[in-house]
This record gives structure tokens, sequence and C-alpha cells, in this order.
């Protein structure tokens, strides 16, 4: 089995998918080249220990040659789409890319979902790429060739739509990261707020101003560490950085595996993110707060379908920001 993996969080979802047996005896993960944080995220689990039976190969482009057992994080990747169309993999799995996978999981099941991201603008070839794939994904689940493997809990109606189907559906909940002991290197200071930077600004999703005072007040009340995500960049980590009581923190090691060692003395704080759902699982005890994004923060032109991704997990609590920290 082959694992083409684009984000650290896909490389941790193919390691996890392994280490419990679902991906068969061996694999070979393929990191995709040019994406730094995949490599510091690489040398990292690496540096911990890999599950038996894991080779990871250097940076490369996507897999070129068809009829072998593949695994996927981003069904919504133009070089995913490509590689269904052209050279399609003997047998998928999808593995978690975040909370866009119950967008992917629409988009199978759904005549009238698009397999694209909802706020990004599509050219009219990415377009027919796109329901290329779809059409080749909708095949290979009649055949029974495809499987999904996700780490977040999926709404009572898609699951039953998937089994109607023919679409497997298994959870992953980190058994193997939760297993690796912790280091010093790895160890969180319980004193400190850990607030989880958004990439929701860089993408033009929330604007920076109301985001940038929500987190100052937070700073106020106490010392906050900032991680950034590893999308973020000047506009919200300048003016962040030399701010009383904030250290912001620039490192590209997926949280899941700087933060699993958190206990009940640790308190996290975030907008919509998957990292709020993995830590959940992960770090059971932690206090994790999850605020949903006020209606004034949107900017103007991102699509309903887009704000429906990004909102709090499920059923689970979440809490309101005051009116005066969006100002």
């Amino acid at each position: 089995m082959q694992a083409w993996v684009e984000s650290p969080f896909q490389l941790l979802g193919a390691l996890e998918a392994h280490a419990s047996g679902r991906l068969g005896g061996r694999l070979v993960v393929l990191p995709r080249k040019g994406v730094e944080p995949l490599v510091t995220a690489v040398a990292e689990v690496t540096r911990l220990g890999l599950p038996d039976g894991v080779t990871i190969k250097l940076p490369s482009g996507a897999p070129r040659r068809g009829g072998e057992d593949l695994a996927v994080g981003d069904a919504f990747s133009g070089a995913v789409h490509r590689l269904l169309v052209q050279a399609p993999p003997r047998n998928l799995v999808l593995l978690d890319d975040g909370r866009a996978t119950r967008r992917v999981m629409n988009a199978l099941l759904k005549d009238e979902v698009p397999l694209v991201r909802p706020h990004v603008k599509q050219t009219a070839h990415r377009t027919v790429l796109a329901r290329m794939a779809k059409m080749r994904l909708r095949r290979m689940i009649g055949q029974q060739r495809l499987r999904v493997i996700t780490a977040l809990e999926l709404p009572a109606d898609v699951l039953r739509a998937a089994a109607q189907v023919g679409l497997p559906v298994e959870r992953n909940d980190f058994t193997w990261l939760r297993s690796l002991p912790e280091t010093e290197q790895d160890r969180t200071d319980p004193d400190r707020t850990v607030v989880l930077g958004t990439s929701m600004v860089a993408n033009r999703l929330i604007k920076a101003q109301p985001y940038l005072a929500w987190i100052r007040g937070l700073a106020d009340k106490g010392p906050v560490v900032y991680r950034a995500h590893r999308r973020e960049n000047a506009s919200t980590l300048s003016p962040l950085t030399n701010y009383p009581g904030i250290d912001v923190v620039r490192g590209h090691v997926p949280v899941e595996v700087s933060l699993r060692g958190m206990g009940e003395r640790h308190r996290v704080v975030s907008l919509p993110s998957t990292a709020v759902s993995t830590l959940r699982l992960i770090a059971p005890q932690a206090d994790i707060r999850e605020f949903a994004v006020p209606q004034e923060w949107w900017m103007p032109d991102v699509p309903d379908a887009a704000r429906q991704v990004l909102v709090p997990d499920g059923d689970a609590d979440f809490l309101e920001i005051a009116q005066h920290s969006s100002s």
C-alpha cells in the first residue's frame, strides 16, 4: 500500500490507519514535494518512532502509475483528481483532510454537491476534472474499491447513506499517537492558555481586525501561547508577535503531536478547527474551548457552503465570542 500525503495531518492519518492494521502489512508514504511543514512533520514522527512496516520516501510528485492500492488525504486536490482520471488505483482509501472530510462525504453521496472546495473559485478545466474524478469515485464505491477512514464524528444520516451505497466508513481514534511517550520537548506549560491559530484570515474567509482584537483580549486576561497555523502570514502574526502576554510559536509540528501530553490543567482556545476534534480524542482531560465565528467577522463574499463547514464540531459544546471582542 502507498499513501500520498499533502499535509502533516494527512501524514498522521496514514500512520494511524497503518498502525491499526487497516492499510496492510507494509506502507510506503509519499510526501508531496514543496510542502515545508511536511518535511518538519516527517522529521518529528521519525524522531518519535514510526509504526512497524512504514517507509517514508523523499518528497515527490503524485504517483503516476495506476493499478496499485493507494491512500490519499485530500479528495479536493487537483493532483488527486488527475490521478483518479488518468491512472486510477486498484483500491482507494480516503483519509482525513480536516473537517473538509464532511464536505467530501456530501459530494460522494449527493448528486448536487461538487467535489471542490466551496470557497475556492474554479476554472472551467478544474470543474470538469472534479466532475470526472467524482464519477470515478462513485464507480469505485459501486465496485467496493473505496473506503473512508476518519477521526471525525459524521452525522447519522451521512453514515446511513454511506452504508446504503456500500461505502465503508471506519473510525480512527489516534491509538498509535496516544501510545507514544511524552518527552521533555513535548511538554506544555499549563499556566499559559494555548490558542490555536487559524488560516481563515490568510484564506480571506474572516476579517483580520476583529480576530486580532479577540486574541489580544485573551492575552489581557492571562499569558497566551499562540500556536500559529502553517498557512498564517504577517497579516496576523506581526501584530501579535510584540503584544504583551503573547508568545507566538511558528513550528510546523502538528498540534496533535506537540500537545498530545496535555492534562486537566491545560486550557486550549480555538475557532472551529479539525485540531479541536482531534485533540479531544488525544488529550480528553484538557479544557478545550471552541468558539463559533461571529457573523460579522465573515468576509462578505464567503458562500454559505464554506461557512457551514467552519462551525463548531457536531453536538459538542461551544462558546460565543462577546460582541465587544469583534469590534
